[in-house]
């Protein structure tokens, strides 16, 4: 039955109530193997667990001159890939436990082994490179199922396709070899929505005959999807896939183990490579193998461009940076995110708006050991209100930019739609996303259009709105389980905001955005115009006296007019004059009043939250 030479690669001997040693890849003679290793089935139940082990390591010391070692070990998984260390360990533990126990032992304890593991995570987290490696390691046989290789034209070719593939699977295991398959994209080729039940119903009953001897090892079915509610139910009931495991997007310890793993072949600073795990929010693995590609890409050019020999290069900042411009998290393809360009400085006034917001989202990022330390749970929703024009908008820019994460943005005409159900459809996604991107910001513009009051209308849009609601409900109690994601909405008609979202847990605070003051239109006068020449008689102070009420907005469209007043005089004209300044303030008219911005403030006092102040001392202390 076997070859004169039998190769055993990584096998492994497990004495009775001891733990397994391995014996790595040794040729052994075969009258050895018939005997020792391998008796036939029958004898089994007949010989005592801790004599076969015990004796087979004895023979194989007894016996040098008959070993050769053929060669080195098998890697480990983790050293294959990074990360998702949870997930090889499952699936290691399914594919080795079953050949651990005799067949003996397994039915005198009514062990039923496991046959079927459910991999599912977004595109690119690793789902069929994490199975490669585990079957490698485990030294197992992987018998690999796509929708291309199994598909076909002719009427009854694809199940026979699929039972050819089992049966492949089954003979190994009947040699004593552990044997895996791999159904990769299971949701095409048993979807829900099933065109093709005959391969759905064809799959099943393949994967039910493999567990009617399920107390013996056999064959390990796998299978992976990025969509797994895509997937036939029957499929995900135990006794098929009695294992779910969730490939995750990796986190920046993972995303560190994933860096070095690609660029160990290169020489680099480990502090950069610590700075971009830690930048890199959202980038699966698939997003960081490509970014470090195009890092060494831009290493090995600028190399020639400087006449330097290749195999001298480096990577360097620079070389991260080009990269990080070209290659984006692939999970965020398909919907408007970005990181940004607005810094704080781009901001005149509201200086205690600003510092409540990096309170509240940079501190969580920059010390989460101190949040942890204190059991303090981190704010997951931040209301912004005030009058038009007032940078609430900017201020949630500003605040993404700070904290160097994700910016999902959506405003309410982006989620009605004519579809029933699409709006709804679109805010989970965002939602999903956002919890796979890990810490990052989502940011609704006119909140009060999603989060309308309930029951204010009996139109369409109205029913609409509650949908919306009701969903935007859900997704924010979610936000429970997940790390660093949080919710900043914009209004100007807070009042109108329904009360279930204004309570602690959602919206945690509710800040007041205010028109400028004397000060902040200074700064904000000073913004708009340091590209701008001006001439000797520009007093931006008396300018911000005579610009009462006028918002931020208000001020920078000011700014931007003085700039085509100026050139409208003379296209040639470098300098901008008072005499400019007057003509553009002069036919402006501020859109709020006194009694607004009263409306305002009086909502501000019912209902703004906000942290206690705490002072530097404190805070360093």
């Amino acid at each position: 039955r076997y070859s004169p030479s039998f190769t055993a690669a990584d096998l492994s001997v497990k004495p009775f109530h001891s733990t397994p040693f391995f014996i790595s890849s040794v040729s052994l003679p075969r009258s050895f193997l018939n005997f020792y290793l391998f008796p036939p089935r029958r004898l089994l139940p007949s010989l005592h667990p801790t004599s076969l082990s015990l004796y087979a390591f004895a023979t194989i010391a007894a016996m040098p001159g008959e070993i050769k070692s053929t060669s080195t070990r098998h890697r480990r998984a983790e050293e294959v890939i990074g990360g998702n260390t949870e997930a090889i360990k499952t699936l290691r533990d399914l594919i080795t436990f079953p050949w651990r126990l005799l067949p003996c032992d397994a039915k005198r304890l009514g062990v039923k082994f496991g046959r079927g593991v459910l991999l599912h995570g977004s595109p690119g987290t690793g789902k069929t490179s994490l199975v490669r490696a585990v079957v490698e390691e485990c030294g197992a046989i992987l018998t690999i199922i796509s929708p291309n290789t199994v598909h076909s034209a002719h009427v009854g070719e694809s199940e026979r396709n699929l039972r050819e593939a089992f049966s492949e699977a089954s003979s190994h295991a009947a040699l004593g070899k552990s044997s895996v398959i791999f159904i990769d994209e299971i949701d095409v080729l048993c979807p829900r929505q099933d065109s093709r039940r005959l391969i759905a119903s064809q799959l099943r009953f393949l994967m039910d005959s493999n567990k009617a001897t399920s107390s013996t090892p056999g064959v390990v079915v796998v299978a992976s999807t990025n969509r797994v509610d895509a997937i036939d139910p029957a499929l995900r009931r135990n006794g098929r896939f009695d294992v779910e495991i969730e490939v995750t997007v990796p986190n920046e310890k993972e995303r560190l183990q994933i860096l070095e793993l690609y660029t160990k072949k290169i020489p680099r600073d480990s502090r950069d490579l610590e700075f971009i795990a830690a930048s890199c929010n959202g980038y699966v693995g698939a997003d960081l193998e490509a970014l470090c590609r195009k890092a060494i890409e831009s290493a090995i050019k600028r190399s020639k461009n400087t006449n330097k020999d290749v195999n001298d290069s480096s990577l360097t900042m620079k070389d991260w940076k080009s990269a990080r411009s070209l290659v984006q998290p692939s999970i965020t393809r398909g919907i408007t995110v970005e990181v940004p360009k607005v810094t704080w400085k781009d901001i005149g006034g509201l200086k205690d708006v600003k510092t409540k917001l990096e309170k509240a989202i940079e501190w969580p990022i920059k010390y989460p050991d101190a949040f942890s330390r204190l059991g303090i749970t981190p704010v997951r929703g931040i209301l912004l209100h005030g009058p038009p024009g007032c940078s609430k908008t900017t201020l949630a820019k500003a605040a993404a930019n700070a904290a160097n994460v994700p910016f999902f943005s959506l405003s309410g005409a982006e989620l009605f739609s004519m579809y029933v159900g699409e709006g709804e459809s679109l805010l989970r996604e965002i939602f999903r996303k956002a919890r796979l991107a890990g810490k990052s910001i989502i940011f609704f513009d006119e909140a009060d259009v999603v989060a309308g009051k309930r029951g204010d209308s009996s139109s369409g849009s109205a029913a609409v709105g509650e949908r919306l609601l009701s969903t935007l409900l859900t997704e924010m109690d979610g936000l429970e389980e997940a790390k660093g994601v949080l919710v900043l909405a914009a209004t100007n008609r807070p009042y109108a905001i329904d009360a279930a979202l204004m309570r602690p847990g959602r919206f945690d605070q509710i800040l007041y955005v205010p028109p400028p003051d004397l000060e902040g239109r200074v700064e904000i006068l000073n913004v708009h115009t340091r590209r701008m020449q001006l001439g000797s008689d520009v007093d931006l102070r008396r300018l911000a006296e005579d610009t009462e009420f006028f918002t931020g907005a208000e001020l920078e469209g000011l700014c931007k007019e003085v700039g085509i007043v100026a050139l409208r005089e003379n296209m040639d004209a470098t300098v901008v004059f008072d005499r400019h300044f007057q003509i553009v303030k002069n036919s402006l008219k501020p859109a709020l009043t006194a009694d607004v911005i009263d409306s305002y403030s009086s909502f501000r006092r019912t209902s703004s939250r906000v942290l206690p102040k705490i002072d530097q001392e404190h805070r360093d202390g």
